[in-house]
């Protein structure tokens, strides 16, 4: 009896369908996309022909589909939908409105078809799909019938591991693929202008998923962060001039610190050194760190990303280990200090606790477990719980919006607490763990993350990759822990 599709691999492939509305399929980057994998795709192509053969594949199997299995208004919505036959070059908006009245005269589509409509309509093409590949059950057991032949063909007990990592490395194919002429990375969507924040986030995120940190367009981007940083030695907002802030300056440190390590190039380590100055230097009087130091009392997240990245940086810079373990010491501490009586933590001192500030801080623990700290065990088991009684019955966190300077930071709330939850809970947290995958990835757009109904792109996909980067480790098969293995098993800071 084949098995049903797991939710999350469907919602996979209707996001990535989804994300072919804007541009149609014939302008689509469908080289990245998980589309040019479908079994369907690769018994046409062949297994080994390379991304843009599979994607002119996908094409031809498309317009099949399209032409031969669905019928009357079901092909018009979707010749609408992908820019197909007479619909081609027409521009988006014009097809929006078409496929909304052709549903319903009086709908329009922010209002009524973008919600459940169109997902049924992305549905009916993914059924006409998945009866594309029936001759295909020859091969073995399908589990899936749009799951890409390479997974078909591995063991079924690795589903969850091998989507997870799937989306990974399309995720940072695409911010390769958008990097700009500069050499920085769009601060929102696909051309808008290089950050130097969402740079330095996006290439430590990489350097979390295994990319290699010497590759040369990965160097370019970092070289055009130090170009842009400023006279303090600290990583401005968004580029020279603009004010430095401590999650962009603790972020191109963790960037560095995985360049450095590639490469051994002594530019990088007097880079290094000029960072961890910045960050040791503006650390809050016995506290942590503000979001934009000296102007106002210690945040929570940048706090993390200041711990963090010490203590990625102080076994590469044993002169300064003296300096560096103190600011850990005394920022962990504070840390600490502030966790609310429900075991969670919230923005700053003082605040109610909130789920996506109590995953970046249960990761910064997990990180800090190869560095002296004070014993941080008993809270962690706490804080999880607080994490899991947060989560939605759909799988689902709520984000925190961060007030500082008067700035709107979102902190993402399926991806902080995925992520906290994968570094640091025990197996019984799975469940929550893949629940946080599922929900994690209704915001995937074939190969990169986009928050709510926004351009921006870039942040939501550090923090995608951030998360998911943890939630593959944690489902690896090898890297499976005990189930009497508490908090902090996976010893993430050695990785």
């Amino acid at each position: 009896m084949e098995e049903t599709p797991a939710v999350d691999s469907i919602d996979i492939h209707i996001e990535a369908l989804k994300a072919l509305i804007s541009p149609g399929v014939y302008a689509a980057a469908l080289e990245d996309s998980p589309l040019i994998d479908l079994p369907v795709v690769v018994k046409r192509v062949g297994l080994g022909s390379a991304p843009g053969v599979r994607a002119r594949g996908f094409i031809d199997v498309l317009e099949r589909v399209v032409a031969e299995q669905l019928k009357m208004n079901d092909r018009k919505a979707a010749e609408m939908l992908f820019a197909l036959g007479e619909w081609t070059g027409k521009p988006a908006q014009e097809r929006r409105v078409a496929v909304a009245k052709l549903r319903d005269k009086h709908w329009t589509w922010e209002k009524n078809y973008r919600k459940e409509p169109l997902h049924l309509d992305l549905r009916k093409v993914y059924l006409a799909l998945s009866r594309e590949v029936d001759t295909l059950k020859a091969v073995g057991p399908v589990r899936n019938p749009l799951q890409p032949v390479h997974e078909m063909v591995q063991a079924a007990e690795e589903p969850h591991y091998r989507n997870v990592d799937s989306v990974v490395r399309r995720s940072c194919a695409w911010v390769q693929r958008v990097q700009n002429m500069d050499g920085g990375l769009p601060s929102d969507n696909e051309g808008s202008l290089s950050c130097t924040w969402t740079t330095a986030g996006l290439l430590w995120a990489m350097a979390e998923a295994g990319e290699d940190a010497a590759a040369l367009w990965r160097q370019r981007a970092l070289i055009w962060v130090l170009d842009h940083g400023n006279q303090d030695r600290g990583i401005p907002i968004v580029g020279k001039g603009d004010p430095s802030i401590t999650d962009a300056t603790a972020q191109a440190l963790l960037a560095i610190c995985a360049c450095y390590k590639s490469t051994g190039d002594g530019f990088y380590r007097d880079k290094m050194t000029d960072l961890t100055n910045w960050l040791v230097l503006h650390q809050e009087p016995g506290s942590g760190w503000a979001w934009r130091p000296g102007r106002e009392p210690s945040w929570t997240a940048s706090t993390c990303f200041g711990l963090i990245a010490l203590g990625a940086v102080l076994p590469l810079l044993p002169d300064q280990r003296e300096n560096i373990q103190e600011s850990i010491r005394v920022a962990q501490q504070w840390l600490l200090t502030t966790q609310n009586n429900d075991c969670g933590w919230g923005s700053h001192k003082g605040d109610r606790s909130r789920a996506a500030i109590t995953g970046i801080v249960l990761f910064t623990l997990s990180r800090l477990a190869a560095v002296p700290r004070v014993d941080s065990a008993d809270l962690i088991g706490g804080a999880l719980d607080f994490i899991k009684e947060s989560q939605r019955p759909d799988g689902t966190w709520a984000s925190t919006i961060d007030r500082p300077m008067g700035h709107t930071i979102t902190r993402f709330g399926d991806a902080y607490c995925l992520l906290g939850i994968s570094a640091a809970s025990s197996r019984e947290y799975e469940p929550s763990i893949l629940h946080g995958v599922r929900a994690l990835m209704k915001w995937h757009r074939g190969s990169y993350f986009q928050y709510e109904d926004t351009v921006m792109h870039s942040w939501p996909t550090r923090d995608g990759i951030l998360a998911l980067s943890a939630a593959r480790e944690r489902l690896r098969p090898e890297k499976r822990p005990n189930g009497d293995e508490g908090g902090g098993a996976w010893d993430y800071a050695g990785n």
